[in-house]
């Protein structure tokens, strides 16, 4: 009794929790269950001879009594702000800074931190956050919402007064829950942080009981369902980890340093009360989750502000808010790497068996391993430490109370990583003094990336908007969120979709288009975003020249031919001893109108037609280009059979290149005039396979 009197809140949780249980097997039971629970703890509380007793079966009482009341009439109706119209507004006028300065798939990471767009994140990377364990970071759980709380209170804790370090750390908590869309899934999360960050603000033991147990009576006692929902359970355990397995988890590691020790016991307090949850409801355990979360975790703060930073300034000014993005980005690519090198190891997540029994079996062995494991950890240690001696080497102290040279630590701490990030931004986005190509990995479709001189040209954009912005974003450096010439080939969804992506996240200097571009919805859509990012538009046709700085961009067709209805660009690409033909989905007529003057179509790199779709021309063309190397942007496993034999068997021996066997294909021509091909030249998982949303028509 004397344990429940220190929460006095708790017989009212675990009658919550026990109604709800039964509620889910047999309401009618339930209901019983709670008037038998509320009448006895009624009769207990009139029969307390003390107040802090009557106070406790009271609170017992009134809580049975609600949960009884809930299932007879139904739960309170349900909130959701994720779509009130002014937070719609203010989260998109956030968001826009996020997209425009912050390339994929990074930008996605922090859309997905900041503002709960866990959408943004593509399907590859997302698995890859599973399979690492770190996929809390993204979801606006509890507890993702109680790192926000419990970075409030950890940095505020000691230097103000408790009370306000816990109104500072509920007030960021409540904004961060209403910026991302107050659903009842973030309302519950939002609870169970304030539970945490009062708890590390006050520091004591039976405050923190009453509320973690009162935030459950009631969230339970209003609505029985919740007992079952998986989010309510992993918020739930991961505030009680923090709460009560933190500060043993950070003694029993003492012999780390403290920044690793608060690091990896936070981790550990957090993960290891949800692996029973995980194991039971989908079946499968993460093993690297703790190393991949204490090097993730002490990530997501940082992140957060650098992420909310470059939000909050991007409304005012892109300009001003470029810094924040750069740090955001940084840091967001050091978690993608972590994550995705975590995920990519062998074992790196297991597969288990499922279900409520497997999910009890899992919750012995991590309490066996919570409460015995230490111990026997510490004897392991000791027999090895007996029989292995390692030499001390004396410690290098600073001198206590030198605040200067703490800051000087930290100063100089900080430039060597920003000499890192400078040097590993050389090493990634080497600068070229020739020119350099790349054909994107974009699956069934064409997009070519071209730079050279400072100068940026993109030929069509692939089928997926997403696909191609994380290709420029694994291709460009970060700082680059422009691009000088973009140029769509014709109306087709696998050429046009994914340059609606780049008109909506970079400036565009130029867009150009063939003239009698074949209308339809692709068409409505390219103009209709043209018009809205108020960007240039030139239609073109054969004989036009343009200048990009020292190249010239060659307009070969179309040339006004009535016989080819659908009329696409055929650019050549000249830039001192390089050329390139790009051929676009040229019509079999289209290529017979190019033949009749072959002494314009020599070039030293070669785009087949269509994809290297079948024609009866592939051979003659081959012939009036004498390319040194040819490149075919494909999809893998295509169902249109593209390159077809007919146009490989055409190229000869002329190296061929396809996007869906070698990656990205990168051709960089430096000054000595050499050409150096480099396949898979980005780390991007392949495309996913599917169907293109208009499908281009059979040749």
């Amino acid at each position: 009794m004397t344990a429940v009197l220190r929460a006095p809140l708790l017989p009212a949780a675990a009658g919550a929790v026990c109604i709800a249980l039964v509620v889910q097997l047999a309401p009618l039971a339930g209901i019983g269950l709670a008037i038998a629970l509320a009448l006895a703890f009624a009769t207990l509380a009139v029969a307390s001879a003390d107040r802090s007793r009557r106070l406790c079966w009271c609170a017992a009482a009134l809580v049975a009594s609600i949960s009884g009341a809930a299932t007879l009439f139904g739960p309170l109706p349900g909130f959701d702000l994720r779509h009130a119209g002014p937070l719609d507004g203010l989260r998109e006028a956030l968001a826009a800074p996020l997209r425009h300065l912050i390339p994929e798939p990074e930008g996605g990471i922090v859309r997905g931190i900041v503002l709960g767009e866990r959408a943004a994140v593509d399907a590859d990377l997302a698995s890859a956050f599973a399979r690492s364990g770190t996929s809390h970071l993204l979801a606006i759980s509890g507890f993702n919402m109680t790192l926000v709380a419990t970075a409030v209170a950890m940095v505020a804790r000691g230097r103000v007064r408790p009370a306000i370090t816990a109104a500072m750390t509920v007030a960021c908590v409540l904004s961060y829950s209403v910026l991302v869309g107050l659903a009842p899934s973030v309302a519950r999360a939002a609870v169970m942080a304030v539970v945490a960050s009062l708890g590390l603000a006050f520091g004591r033991r039976p405050a923190t009981d009453n509320a973690l147990a009162l935030a459950v009576a009631v969230m339970v006692g209003i609505d029985a369902s919740a007992v079952g929902d998986v989010g309510f359970l992993l918020s739930a355990t991961a505030t009680a980890g923090l709460l009560y397995l933190g500060d043993p988890i950070s003694r029993w590691l003492a012999f780390l340093p403290g920044a690793i020790r608060e690091g990896l016991a936070t981790t550990l307090a957090a993960t290891l009360p949800t692996i029973p949850i995980i194991a039971a409801v989908f079946g499968r355990v993460s093993l690297i989750s703790p190393l991949s979360n204490l090097v993730a975790v002490p990530l997501f703060a940082p992140l957060m502000l650098a992420g909310a930073a470059t939000a909050a300034v991007g409304t005012v000014s892109f300009e001003l808010a470029q810094l924040p993005a750069l740090v955001a980005y940084a840091l967001a690519f050091v978690l993608r790497l972590v994550v995705e090198t975590s995920a990519g190891l062998p074992l790196a997540s297991l597969a288990v068996p499922d279900g409520p029994l497997a999910g009890l079996a899992f919750g012995a062995i991590v309490g066996i391993s919570i409460f015995f494991g230490p111990a026997i950890a510490v004897r392991l240690v000791r027999a090895v430490g007996r029989r292995v001696r390692v030499p001390r080497r004396p410690a290098i102290r600073l001198p206590a109370g030198r605040v200067l040279g703490r800051r000087a630590l930290w100063v100089a701490a900080g430039f060597g990583v920003l000499v890192i990030v400078a040097g590993t931004s050389a090493v990634v986005w080497p600068p070229s003094a020739g020119i350099r190509v790349r054909a994107l990995d974009v699956g069934q479709g064409d997009a070519f990336l071209v730079e050279f001189d400072g100068r940026t040209l993109l030929i069509d954009g692939g089928p997926d908007p997403l696909r191609l912005l994380a290709e420029l974003g694994a291709s460009l450096p970060p700082w680059i969120r422009s691009i000088d010439v973009v140029a769509l080939t014709h109306a087709h969804a696998d050429h046009a979709d994914g340059l609606i992506g780049v008109l909506e996240r970079y400036q565009v200097g130029l867009a150009i288009e063939p003239v009698g571009l074949n209308p339809g919805p692709v068409a409505s859509a390219w103009h209709d975003r043209i018009q809205r990012a108020h960007v240039p538009r030139r239609a073109v046709t054969a004989g036009v020249r343009l200048r990009v700085g020292d190249a010239t961009l060659a307009i070969l067709a179309p040339d006004g031919d009535p016989r080819v209805d659908v009329p696409s660009l055929v650019l050549r690409l000249e830039r001192g001893s390089f050329s390139m033909l790009f051929m676009g989905d040229a019509t079999e007529q289209a290529q017979a109108d190019l033949l009749l003057s072959p002494r314009s179509l020599t070039a030293r790199v070669y785009v087949p037609p269509h994809h290297g779709a079948a024609s009866a021309y592939a051979a003659p063309l081959v012939d009036a280009i004498r390319p040194s190397a040819a490149v075919i942007s494909v999809g893998a496993q295509n169902r249109y059979g593209h390159p077809t034999a007919e146009t490989l068997a055409a190229l000869g021996r002329v190296p061929v290149y396809r996007t869906d066997r070698d990656g990205t294909v990168e051709l960089d021509q430096s000054g000595n005039a050499q050409l150096v091909v480099r396949t898979h030249a980005n780390g991007l998982p392949p495309p996913r396979g599917g169907f293109l949303p208009h499908a281009p028509p059979a040749r």
